[in-house]
């Protein structure tokens, strides 16, 4: 390593003995890595909790080995501590949000330190708190990938969201509209002000109305895009939510057995029709513009519920449950992060 701060030789961490119930993720003390190459060390002060970070603990995502103990955690956000060979662009002490080494095998980010390539952090804007860059990255660089780089989202089209008030939902909704797009997305009773808050134009309860009805009714003769975060059949058929030559864009489940569209019908319909997941080519470009445009205003953190990392069993069960509306995000700063509460902690939403 070409320069690092002083660091302990273990650290805790979020972690598993064995594949199975993520809800069974509990703090281990592990061996703190050191970076190679072309990464960083981040001393980690918050982290978001995404559905692949359940996924990785059931033994779903070969990419990220099968050491153990095993350290989930795709999202996060911290201070710059040790910086591997050849890095230049970052230094120490620098706020970061990143997303960590996971996907190469070198481990998550529910840690007290976590690896990430250097080209995978971005310096984060003062105005920007941990707990709110830790709201953004796989959510938005899944969205941010769908809807510009994928779905050539342009000013004036209709988009419709599946699955709106979630992380990459409420991110979609705020790129669509940074877009200039016009937005239909579906949420639950509870979240149709917040879809509204948003700039959704056209809030759906997907548990009492015809999501087709109202869809037709708002945009006459299909939309242009359809944007699936949730999958799993939800929409039994898309097809018939688009105009013709319209683009259907499915965020990736990673679910061993994920129930897909009937692709002989959208070819037939002339509907483009592609799975998506954060592109890792393009994370720091994704990255960087949606921080700038917080920074700048034209955009804003997902509401999110934070919680001390003793809690992250229960996090990852309720993310795994489904309906978290906006993010959960776990902090692992401070001592008391990891210390097992002995009255329920106070959820705080932003």
């Amino acid at each position: 390593m070409s320069s690092a701060l002083a660091m302990p030789a273990q650290m805790r961490a979020v972690a598993i003995t064995r594949f199975g119930q993520p809800g069974d993720a509990a703090c281990h003390h592990i061996v703190t890595p050191q970076p190679a190459p072309g990464e960083i060390l981040v001393r980690v002060a918050a982290v978001g909790v995404n559905p692949a970070d359940w996924k990785a603990l059931m033994g779903w995502l070969p990419f990220v080995g099968d050491t153990m103990p095993l350290v989930t955690g795709f999202d996060g956000a911290g201070t710059v501590v040790a910086l591997g060979a050849g890095v230049d662009g970052v230094k120490l002490g620098d706020r970061v949000g990143f997303m960590s080494s996971i996907a190469m095998g070198r481990g998550g980010s529910f840690a007290e330190f976590a690896l990430c390539l250097a080209n995978h952090a971005v310096r984060l804007p003062d105005t920007i708190s941990f707990a709110e860059a830790a709201t953004v990255p796989v959510a938005g660089i899944s969205a941010r990938e769908a809807l510009v780089s994928q779905g050539d989202l342009a000013a004036g089209e209709t988009v419709f969201i599946n699955g709106g008030a979630g992380g990459t939902g409420l991110w979609g909704v705020q790129i669509a509209r940074a877009a200039g797009a016009r937005i239909a997305a579906t949420a639950g009773p509870a979240n149709q002000s917040l879809l509204t808050a948003f700039g959704v134009e056209c809030a759906i309860d997907y548990r009492s109305e015809d999501i087709a009805a109202r869809l037709a009714q708002w945009a006459p003769g299909g939309v242009d895009v359809v944007l699936d975060t949730v999958g799993q059949g939800s929409l039994p058929d898309p097809t018939a939510l688009l105009r013709k030559g319209g683009r259907y864009l499915a965020i990736e489940t990673m679910l061993p057995e994920e129930a897909l569209p009937d692709a002989a019908r959208m070819a037939e319909y002339g509907v483009a029709a592609l799975r998506v997941s954060a592109s890792w080519d393009r994370l720091h470009l994704h990255l960087s513009a949606l921080y700038q445009a917080m920074a700048e205003g034209r955009m804003r953190a997902l509401p999110f519920t934070q919680l001390p990392a003793a809690r992250a069993g229960e996090a990852l069960e309720r993310v795994r449950a489904g309906h978290v509306s906006g993010k959960l995000v776990l902090s692992l700063a401070d001592e008391s992060d990891w210390a097992a509460p002995s009255t329920p902690t106070k959820e705080l939403t932003a």
